[in-house]
């Protein structure tokens, strides 16, 4: 039993990962692209993952998104690389940098976004090939909701699926094909 505990303890004074955190398989060293910012555990979650070795960066809507942002990394000691981003412009990330993309639609923004297929597009192109994103959105999402499936197909990526609902969120998973 002893050792069941040790597997299942995670970093962070022994406490388990939140469930937005465990979903995106995110590791040690790994390169992420967070796009919005509303979940604070989400985000340190995220950036104790990947360590010193690896690189966090949030795309923020607004000036409230990148505070959140810049407050949780000096919360948890991390380095997170912090950009305002405005839709319709050109995001300021190379092509194919970041290993993982996650959406974190939390805050339910995505609803008030004009081109949201076209935030997704950005972040397909920030995404090397192979990578994955996944947007963690709530259960008791906006009416109508937001079907993720569809904005994710139409931004390019594929395939698509629901990867579970859980807690209250719903985690959709989509990848970049090899071209």
């Amino acid at each position: 039993m002893f050792l069941l505990r040790m597997l299942l303890k995670k970093g962070r004074g022994g406490s388990m990962d939140p469930l937005q955190v465990s979903m995106t398989g995110v590791r040690m060293g790994e390169r992420f692209l967070l796009i919005g910012c509303n979940d604070k555990a989400l985000l340190a979650g995220l950036a104790a993952k990947v360590g010193l070795s690896g690189t966090a960066a949030v795309a923020a809507f607004n000036e409230h998104q990148a505070a959140l942002a810049g407050s949780i990394g000096r919360k948890v000691g991390a380095l997170i690389e912090i950009k305002d981003i405005q839709e319709g412009r050109a995001w300021p990330f190379d092509d194919g940098a970041f290993d993982m993309v996650v959406v974190d639609d939390t805050g339910e923004g995505f609803v008030d976004l004009d081109h949201p297929v076209d935030v997704l597009r950005n972040g397909l192109r920030a995404l090397r090939h192979g990578g994955r994103i996944e947007v963690v959105t709530p259960v008791k999402n906006v009416h109508p909701p937001i079907d993720y499936q569809h904005l994710l197909t139409e931004a390019g990526f594929k395939p698509v699926r629901i990867l579970a609902e859980s807690n209250g969120l719903r985690f959709v998973e989509g990848l970049k094909a090899h071209s």
